[in-house]
């Protein structure tokens, strides 16, 4: 990706330091505008790639790099960061001394390691040693640098506050899918296996989840977990889920994917988690886990609901900052080691890059995953599947500005047909006015009397032009000397006022003019 990206980093640094001239359309000037790259956004696999840091091995964080090693889970084959977050705490926490429910006998003094900024990264990537064989000195011991990124040959680089932006649609899709699964105890997916057992039994002290050994004729059993759903509470999930509904255009209809036989919910997306993650996951296992870890997962869709706000403040921001490390440790707390991967530690740094970046929605992968769709969709030769993208994209900007210049009576990309067939129907009547006509296929219906009068009374009543005789019909027949209430008059207008009294549809039927009871049939 280095070698793609040098003819970019060519430009940006043009474009810094001599500048573009652009046309200012509001002061109908040219100007030289100046290019600052500001940062770049991508999935965490990605995210390693364009930085230069490997996000495997013992330092996959690219933000707190070599400041925090992960543990190696010897059932698992991984690299874990359960018990890496109490440094973060306070230094009179009470957690930093808790040796029964982290790292059985472990206390935690050591601080929490300090972010780099851009210009000691940059410090660091210049003091990189190249081997003969390859790859840098150090590598998979001191640090993880794989390759020096481009986009230290910036001049301002060393200026950048958050260089890359961590994905939080990733991120928290990444961190809702091992809960959805671990919760629902899905086989071959869920964080709660026998090899996570296993590490726990040699990392915590929490006897009464240590795999069981087995009994005549029997094989290992593994007890039951607080946060584990049993299968008649599966089942009730599933069946509320079935008949969940949600706004137009909220969400995408989970209804459709749940599966009683394999008890799962099929086809599960990341906007499906991130609305599950922040809307359903209290309410979903609310009654069924202890208090203790429902608060936890209600602190956690919390979370991510105020992080993924469209407006931010800066005290909840703040707040956020020292949330994410108890909450961490609380997780800690109910969850075994394995459940515990980067995805889950990123959470540390997701209100820091809130506070210096502004709002998620500009800075989340959700945008641009959608542009690729419409891209791939241009697809149409896949032997040259590059060229045909680039080739029906070209076209498209061409005929976009083309059609641009074509008259207004002409159907084009800018002046698309009206949705109703205008010109179908004409009235001179208020409620009438603008584009007529049928969106689809007509259908037949026969109306019943009482749905006819309903339907003609709810026109009547607004049609500006009928207002005087509803107002002449109201002065005629309500005899009271106080004013009608709405009811009053919604009920004197559908039955009359009594004794064989005219209704206001036959009443209005004898006063109106013949031209607009023309019109009204």
């Amino acid at each position: 990706m280095g070698v793609f990206m040098e003819p970019l980093i060519d430009e940006l640094v043009r474009a810094w330091d001599e500048g573009v001239w652009t046309y200012d359309r509001a002061t109908q000037r040219n100007f030289k505008m100046h290019v600052w790259y500001q940062y770049s956004l991508h999935d965490f696999l990605a995210y390693g790639i364009f930085s230069g840091w490997c996000v495997h091995g013992k330092y996959p964080c690219p933000v707190c790099k070599e400041g925090i090693r992960f543990n190696w889970l010897q059932k698992g084959g991984k690299f874990s960061a359960f018990d890496k977050h109490r440094q973060f705490l306070p230094i009179d926490h009470a957690f930093r001394r808790d040796i029964k429910n982290f790292t059985k006998g472990v206390v935690v003094t050591d601080r929490a390691p300090t972010m780099m900024t851009a210009a000691e990264v940059h410090q660091q990537i210049d003091g990189l040693v190249a081997n003969k064989e390859g790859g840098y000195v150090g590598y998979g011991q001191q640090h993880m640098w794989t390759h020096k990124s481009g986009l230290t040959r910036l001049p301002y680089f060393d200026d950048l506050l958050v260089p890359h932006n961590i994905d939080v649609m990733h991120t928290e899709k990444n961190i809702a899918e091992a809960l959805w699964a671990t919760i629902m105890d899905i086989p071959g997916k869920t964080k709660d296996n026998v090899k996570a057992r296993l590490d726990m039994a040699m990392l915590c002290n929490r006897p009464n989840l240590e795999m069981k050994p087995p009994s005549r004729g029997k094989t290992w059993r593994r007890p039951k977990a607080d946060f584990v759903l049993g299968r008649n509470q599966r089942r009730e999930v599933l069946e509320w889920i079935k008949t969940l509904m949600f706004p137009d255009g909220y969400a995408a209809n989970l209804s459709r994917g749940v599966n009683f036989a394999t008890m799962r919910v099929l086809g599960m997306k990341s906007h499906d988690y991130h609305v599950w993650i922040e809307r359903l996951l209290p309410a979903m296992v609310r009654g069924y886990v202890p208090d203790h870890v429902w608060l936890v997962f209600a602190e956690l869709s919390y979370f991510f609901r105020q992080l993924c706000a469209k407006e931010l403040s800066r005290s909840v921001i703040s707040d956020l900052e020292k949330i994410a490390p108890v909450l961490l440790c609380k997780l800690e707390k109910i969850f075994p080691p394995g459940f515990f991967n980067p995805m889950q530690h990123l959470i540390l740094h997701l209100p820091f890059e809130a506070r210096m970046g502004g709002p998620v929605q500009g800075r989340w992968c959700y945008p641009i995953e959608r542009c690729l769709k419409v891209l791939r969709k241009k697809c149409g030769n896949k032997c040259k599947i590059e060229a045909s993208i680039a080739e029906a994209y070209i076209l498209e900007e061409v005929s976009n500005f083309t059609t641009t210049y074509y008259g207004d009576n002409l159907p084009s990309m800018n002046n698309p047909p009206p949705r109703y067939n205008a010109g179908e129907n004409e009235s001179n009547l208020s409620l009438f006015r603008g584009q007529l006509g049928s969106a689809s296929g007509s259908t037949t219906k026969t109306l019943r009397h009482e749905e006819w009068r309903q339907i003609m009374l709810y026109i009547l009543i607004n049609l500006e032009e009928v207002m005087p005789y509803m107002q002449q019909f109201l002065q005629e027949f309500w005899h009271q000397s106080r004013d009608p209430t709405p009811q009053e008059c919604d009920t004197l207008l559908k039955e009359g006022a009594g004794n064989r009294l005219p209704d206001f549809i036959s009443w209005f039927k004898q006063k109106v003019p013949s031209n607009i009871a023309c019109q009204l049939n």
